[in-house]
């Protein structure tokens, strides 16, 4: 592509100083391309002059190529003034102008695109000349997508449709800049443009896209099928009829639940499966773009629930036979909402909120759980009057019924049922009620059995002395004791000590209430006994106490002697059935050890003993009749004392009376 250039000129010398009469020339060098000027004018203080070519005279003008690393293409033109007089004075410049070339243009924008339509944005559209001569536009046409839109300047004030609510002067401007103001989507589309110089109109410049983004245009939302159900399925279907640009594709949507967006979904169908409590909500899509979102579109999805069992009734119940409260109870999920009857034994109860001397019904509507995924529900409860039935208490052949909860249909699903076996428990019962070992030997099994539905679970309890007793009807503090057990067998697989014998409490349980009956285990083991020594009426005793079970204990005494141990029948006596006592004679005096041993069914105890030395005092080594004799001298020797001195006194007296 061949780049034209106007002429760049300038004069030399810049001053110049001479005599009238003198002659001078002036040059006057230039650049451009073409390097040969068609013309070159001169212009003294403003003013074109006239070259006559005898005292003004215009020498041939000289054109230089350029070299490779050189400036453009050049050229000068010399301007001879002969005699010059004042009046040549001034100031000379000169004009050269080259061939006109019609101008090559390029269209571009700015900002660049693609822009978006929310944004409201200015774009510039310049026409650049790219090659031509001269380089300024003197009109510009504005094309968009290969149609007139507008021509530069124009002081006519035609416009296209685009500027049509426009008011604007196009005339007296820069017609290379055309603004479009407030881009929107109908400014999309490819422009051109063509220039004008003195040369003429030029080509068509290239087309350049102006891409404006925008969203796409209003949802709208549908379901089907048109009565959706729980456990079933439903396709929410969001459709667009301006899919914007750029075109929103399969993948372009947004889904909100409830005012919660959804992010893994993102086409424009939703199948949820399956419909949940969850599923009964607002639902919310709207389609999206570069350009920004569409507007949304709203709807509720009612969901309905046939009736069904949220509890049903076990197949079987029971109850204490001395029970003060017995119910069951049934609760059937139903939207719309469905009612619930009783029966026995096939045949109806009491309707709801009537009154029976033997029964009574309870129904409560439960609003929708999100926590269980329940839709509303009915619970209803059927009561039994304890204080009707005879004494009280449950008979179990006569209360023996199946009782059927049955709940009516509603619009869509038919009613359901749940029936069950009631059966009041039996009494408990242990067996053996006791259990005999001897120590470090591994007891029996002790089996407890009870019937009740549903069927019993059972522990085994070690009494404490917290557990209060009501025949056996125990109440266990679980706080002191502790379960040893569990299952309805109690097996003590170790050889047992003495520690772990007493009662053992069996718990039979159930959802009802729970029983309980007690076992003893009896450990049996042989004496273990101390001696302890005190005065019985001035004479040494030494008292043998026993442990021991069974307590049926017989006591012997022995005395210490070597290997040989001499044994004492004498001053022996029980005192109960495990303890015995034995008399020291007082006219022991040595130093002796003395032996008990304590014998029962299961073995002799390991003996227990007693070091004696027996030191009295001297009065109690004497005979009884020895201590009188000797009280009544002691008491005589007093008496005649005080005679002795009452007879002193009385003779002193008299003779302090003699004396006066």
């Amino acid at each position: 592509m061949i780049l034209w250039d106007p002429p760049i000129a300038w004069v030399s010398p810049d001053n110049s100083t001479l005599n009238e009469s003198s002659d001078v020339s002036i040059v006057c060098s230039f650049e451009a391309n073409p390097p040969t000027p068609k013309s070159i004018t001169w212009y003294r203080d403003g003013k074109e002059l006239t070259i006559d070519g005898d005292r003004l005279e215009m020498l041939e003008t000289e054109t230089f190529a350029t070299s490779d690393s050189g400036p453009s293409p050049w050229g000068r033109s010399v301007l001879s003034v002969k005699n010059a007089s004042r009046d040549d004075r001034g100031a000379y410049t000169c004009v050269p102008e080259n061939e006109v070339v019609k101008p090559e243009v390029k269209l571009t924008m700015d900002p660049p695109t693609p822009v978006s339509e929310l944004d409201r944005l200015n774009i510039t559209l310049l026409c650049k000349v790219e090659a031509g001569n001269p380089e300024t536009l003197q009109a510009v046409r504005w094309y968009l997508d290969g149609e007139l839109l507008k021509e530069l300047p124009d002081c006519r004030g035609n416009s296209s449709e685009v500027f049509s609510n426009y008011d604007l002067t196009f005339c007296d401007i820069d017609p290379s800049k055309l603004l479009l103001e407030v881009v929107g989507r109908s400014f999309h589309g490819n422009y051109s443009c063509e220039g004008m110089n003195e040369a003429g109109w030029g080509p068509l410049s290239p087309e350049e896209e102006l891409i404006v983004h925008y969203p796409p245009g209003p949802a709208s939302l549908t379901y089907d099928p048109p009565r959706v159900l729980k456990k079933s399925w439903v396709t929410l279907s969001c459709s667009v009829e301006d899919p914007g640009r750029p075109e929103a594709g399969p993948n372009s949507f947004k889904w909100f639940r409830g005012g919660h967006p959804i992010m893994d979904v993102t086409t424009a169908n939703w199948t949820i499966e399956p419909v949940t409590l969850e599923t009964q909500s607002n639902f919310t899509c709207l389609a999206a773009n570069a350009g920004g979102e569409g507007e949304s579109a709203t709807v509720f999805v009612e969901v309905s629930a046939p009736p069904a069992f949220i509890e049903r009734l076990p197949p079987y119940h029971g109850a204490l036979m001395h029970a003060e409260y017995v119910s069951v109870s049934c609760r059937v999920e139903c939207s719309p909402i469905c009612q619930v009857r009783w029966l026995k034994n096939g045949k109806p109860l009491l309707e709801d909120g009537t009154q029976s001397s033997h029964y009574a019904i309870r129904t409560s509507i439960l609003p929708p759980d999100p926590r269980t995924n329940d839709f509303e529900s009915v619970v209803s409860t059927l009561l039994w009057n304890m204080s009707a039935w005879p004494n009280g208490k449950l008979d179990r052949v006569l209360d023996n019924a199946n009782y059927t909860c049955e709940s009516t249909a509603n619009s869509v699903g038919p009613g359901v049922t749940s029936t069950t076996f009631f059966d009041p428990p039996e009494n408990i019962t242990v067996s053996p009620l006791t259990v005999s070992v001897v120590e470090g030997q591994i007891p029996e099994k002790v089996v407890c059995n009870a019937k009740a539905y549903p069927e019993a679970s059972y522990h085994w309890w070690r009494r404490k002395p917290s557990d209060s007793d009501s025949g056996n009807n125990l109440v266990i503090d679980p706080q002191t004791s502790s379960i040893v057990v569990k299952g309805n067998s109690l097996v003590l697989n170790y050889p047992i000590p003495r520690t772990d014998g007493g009662e053992y409490i069996c718990e039979a349980y159930n959802r009802h209430g729970n029983a309980t009956m007690k076992t003893y285990v009896n450990v049996l083991h042989k004496p273990e006994c101390g001696i302890t020594q005190t005065e019985v009426k001035g004479k040494l005793v030494l008292i043998c106490r026993a442990s021991a079970n069974p307590e049926e204990v017989d006591f012997f005494w022995r005395i210490k002697n070597g290997s040989e141990n001499e044994t004492v029948e004498e001053n022996v006596e029980s005192v109960g059935p495990l303890s015995s006592v034995l008399t020291l004679e007082t006219r022991v005096e040595n130093f002796r050890t003395y032996l008990c041993f304590a014998n029962n069914s299961v073995g002799m105890s390991i003996p227990c003993e007693r070091d004696v030395t027996v030191s009295l005092s001297w009065w109690k080594k004497l005979e009884n009749d020895n201590v009188l004799i000797i009280v009544a001298i002691i008491v005589g020797a007093v008496v005649m004392v005080i005679i002795v001195c009452i007879i002193i006194v009385i003779v002193c007296r008299r003779r302090r009376a003699e004396d006066k």
